[in-house]
């Protein structure tokens, strides 16, 4: 039953390492390090307005702030602003950053500095390996309107003409897609494209700072202007040039599932709006964009809907299952009382058995890295004295140890090609303690090689087992329904949450997408969809919601 969406052969191998280069750069250890308070552009989208006072962030703060990124792992090094080359420090910056080690020091920046060779040159020389350029028109009639400057697009263009004649820095261009210049979208690729420009970043419109003061002059419909999207979808699959779609709603680019933003950079968008959830989450104050306008037009929604039913079921004492991994070396906070249930991740079942002594909870879920390969060492129905009432397995071999040994909990069984493979073989009829499960990935990549193919798998199977984590339009059958589940990865210390923990989890666990065609399905309420990484893996099209007869649940 094993699936490869994309077959590794010729054309279809190298879209395999165009998906594996954007992921190694997604999932990079980057440092966002702010410049500037202070811009020489004024831009009509600007996100940032609410943090501008015309200042510099004192040069021993970004000095610190560098080194303690750089000793904690981070590899690349990202200077940004406002405009960050109008600090005086920046070319300074930069060559530390390259001293202390980065793999590449990148900016972010308007690109009328770059204008001036000498600078540009100064730069480079000190080791500036990247500049992203933000210019949003083709012309300097657009692009100055956008920004608010006569001339900037002719700075901005000059300073990108030369980074890209003298070839030490990738160079790449950062689009601000909104009304004024959505339909201009595939003159703007291929002018930039013509001058030897091989990477967009096209960023969705996002209600924050002066986009949203003017988001009626900015916000656009993308059904509108779908011709000049799918022009730009079409040019992603060159394989020369690589275009990311940033904040863009994932359910447009079905067929073109690949370009969904990398679950991974929703740590960049909640780190860039730190302090308003730390207030939210430490004082109880509200975030202050939370709005329906607003939220409709907004990349984190979902995330900040999550957000607010975890404090509402942290609040009320509605979690039911406690789930820690035992090898997490952080401390974490002892369970709600709410909790009757802990779930361990451990390496096998000694450890297993270690974390349930020191943990409240009269039941206990196990998921191990190694099942013992002898019956008489396999989990029983007790562990240190409280039931045991499922165990979850990946690997055919340790399912049908424990669907044949002692105990009588529910077994789990992730669906990977190889268990389902397994399970179609082996298991008619059905054992009465047999779950079913899909997976979910914090890598594409991962998905790619350890999902089964969940549509041709359930077409053949319809034996009457649970399954969770499967759109009912794939199995047949309504989803088997869970207890509220608390990862342990989620608190800070002091009980509360920690957003860096819950941003995390929810990639981990609950960022999940459906089609637009999923609007038009009877069970679309109750439906939670699809992991992302799923369907950046496997595409949309898997799922089905028109499918029907559903089986009754199992």
């Amino acid at each position: 039953m094993s699936h490869e969406p994309i077959p590794r052969g010729s054309e279809d191998a190298a879209a395999l390492e165009k998906i594996e280069a954007r992921e190694q750069a997604a999932h990079e250890q980057h440092l966002w390090v702010r410049l500037t308070r202070c811009c020489n552009n004024r831009c009509a989208f600007c996100l940032d307005t609410d943090s501008q006072d015309s200042t510099h962030v004192p040069v021993d703060q970004i000095r610190e702030e560098i080194r303690a990124g750089r000793s904690q792992g981070a590899t690349r090094l990202i200077l940004s602003g406002g405009e960050p080359s109008l600090h005086p420090s920046y070319i300074e910056l930069i060559r530390l950053g390259r001293k202390l080690g980065f793999d590449k020091v990148q900016t972010i920046t308007n690109g009328r500095m770059f204008a001036y060779p000498r600078f540009l040159r100064a730069c480079l020389d000190a080791g500036l390996g990247e500049i992203t350029f933000s210019i949003h028109g083709h012309d300097a009639e657009l692009h100055d309107r956008l920004v608010g400057v006569p001339g900037a697009f002719e700075q901005a263009v000059a300073g990108l003409r030369a980074a890209l004649a003298d070839g030490r820095a990738v160079v790449n261009v950062d689009v601000c897609l909104n009304r004024q210049n959505i339909r201009e979208l595939p003159r703007i690729l291929d002018h930039f494209i013509g001058l030897g420009v091989r990477e967009f970043d096209l960023l969705h419109l996002i209600p924050f700072g002066r986009s949203f003061e003017q988001l009626e002059a900015l916000a656009y419909e993308i059904d509108e202007a779908w011709p000049a999207v799918e022009y730009a979808l079409k040019l992603s699959e060159r394989p020369d040039l690589f275009i990311w779609f940033n904040r863009f709603p994932p359910a447009y680019l079905e067929g073109h599932e690949q370009l969904i933003q990398d679950p991974q950079k929703l740590h960049d968008e909640v780190r860039g709006r730190r302090a308003d959830f730390d207030r939210w989450l430490s004082e109880g104050a509200p975030l202050r964009c939370r709005q329906p306008e607003r939220c409709r037009h907004c990349y984190l929604n979902e995330f900040c809907t999550t957000l607010e039913e975890t404090l509402g079921l942290l609040e009320s004492g509605g979690h039911r299952v406690y789930r820690i991994d035992t090898r997490d070396s952080v401390k974490r906070p002892p369970p709600p009382a709410s909790c009757d249930t802990v779930w361990i991740r451990a390496v096998d079942l000694d450890a297993a058995a270690r974390a349930v002594r020191d943990l409240p909870g009269s039941k206990v879920i196990l998921e191990l890295d190694h099942y013992s390969v002898s019956a008489e060492g396999l989990p029983g129905d007790v562990v240190e004295g409280r039931p045991v009432v499922r165990v979850i397995v990946d690997d055919p071999a340790s399912l049908q140890l424990l669907l044949d040994g002692p105990g009588s909990y529910e077994v789990v069984a992730l669906l990977t090609p190889e268990i389902a493979n397994h399970v179609a073989a082996h298991s008619r009829p059905a054992s009465p303690r047999l779950v079913l499960a899909a997976a979910n990935h914090e890598r594409l990549t991962r998905a790619l090689g350890r999902d089964a193919d969940l549509p041709s798998f359930f077409q053949g199977y319809s034996e009457p087992v649970p399954v969770e984590n499967v759109p009912a339009c794939i199995s047949g059958r309504p989803p088997k329904s869970r207890p509220s589940v608390l990862d342990a990865g989620v608190l800070a210390r002091g009980g509360g949450i920690d957003i860096v923990g819950f941003t995390g989890w929810y990639i981990r666990e609950a960022y999940r997408l459906k089609s637009r065609r999923c609007r038009a399905c009877s069970r679309v309420r109750d439906c939670d969809g699809a992991h992302v990484n799923f369907i950046r893996a496997h595409g949309f099209r898997v799922l089905q919601p028109e499918r029907a007869p559903l089986l009754a649940p199992g």
